[in-house]
């Protein structure tokens, strides 16, 4: 069945995977469903398709120096999760986590505000590095503290505000996880959620702020390579669970209580920037 334009699918991302041929049907069939329910629970939760800190964005009328302490706090969780990318591939490489094997072919949809979908491109397998993902972020935070001057200085997580460290905190205890199910659950629900057209709204939104206030806007090209990287390791996560399920190995309630926790902490993170940006000095 195609899939069809639906607001109800607004800012959201779908992963379609054809399980591998040598699969049987029983494991297929256990396989599809799960990523049914993915699909529905994981990739449209409010965290994804209703971004209150982006809605803000978009909306203007917000004090620039508030904006760019919400851009820091940003920062904070991005390279807590590039981190956790980072141990997890050493993990890979030491042969202490499930291989992908040979899976299925993946298709991600993601659609615009208006639930129209697309499928961007990516490369045929494997994820993105996260090493060199660390060092584009550390250079595109660096360009806007040296690009603005109200920006504010670090980006430690002795500097995050209470709900940026509680989802800091998550992502350090359950991302990779010594229980496989938590593990898969939690890095899901994460690299879903930055595999939608974040990226764009907010590459979008901040050019429009910085022209309003007189600023040029610092584009170190960051956003299109942290797009990639989050599509690449969730395209990977599905490929985990696609190997977990049908060998076995998977327990589905624990899967989406991990995944569910993870959403709604980085729901409270979205809702707290959102707050921040209504501050008046």
């Amino acid at each position: 069945m195609p899939v069809m334009r639906s607001r109800l699918r607004a800012h959201a991302v779908e992963w379609h995977v054809a399980p591998a041929a040598h699969i049987d049907p029983i494991h297929r069939a256990g396989f599809l469903d799960l990523q049914r329910r993915c699909n529905s629970e994981i990739c449209r939760h409010p965290a994804l398709v209703r971004n209150a800190w982006l809605d803000s964005i978009e909306n203007g009328g917000i004090v620039f120096a508030n904006l760019l302490c919400t851009l820091q706090q940003l920062a904070i969780f991005l390279r807590q999760l590039a981190l956790a990318r980072e141990q997890h591939a050493l993990q890979l490489t030491d042969g202490h986590t499930l291989i992908e094997g040979d899976s299925g072919t993946a298709v991600v949809i993601c659609f615009d505000e208006n639930g129209v979908p697309w499928c961007p491109p990516l490369p045929g397998m494997g994820l993105g590095d996260p090493y060199i993902l660390s060092e584009r972020l550390h250079h595109w935070w660096s360009i806007w503290q040296r690009t603005v001057p109200q920006a504010p200085p670090g980006w430690c997580l002795h500097q995050c505000e209470p709900v940026t460290r509680e989802l800091c905190d998550a992502i350090d205890a359950h991302y990779n996880a010594s229980d496989l199910s938590t593990a898969l659950g939690t890095m899901l629900a994460l690299e879903n959620s930055m595999s939608t057209d974040i990226w764009q709204r907010l590459g979008r939104g901040l050019r429009q702020r910085c022209e309003e206030n007189g600023i040029e806007f610092p584009d170190a090209g960051f956003f299109p390579v942290a797009e990639t990287h989050a599509r690449l390791q969730a395209r990977h996560g599905l490929y985990l669970v696609e190997a977990a399920s049908v060998h076995d190995l998977l327990d589905a309630d624990r899967l989406f209580l991990a995944s569910q926790g993870a959403l709604d902490l980085l729901d409270s993170f979205w809702k707290m920037q959102a707050d921040r940006l209504q501050l008046r000095h």
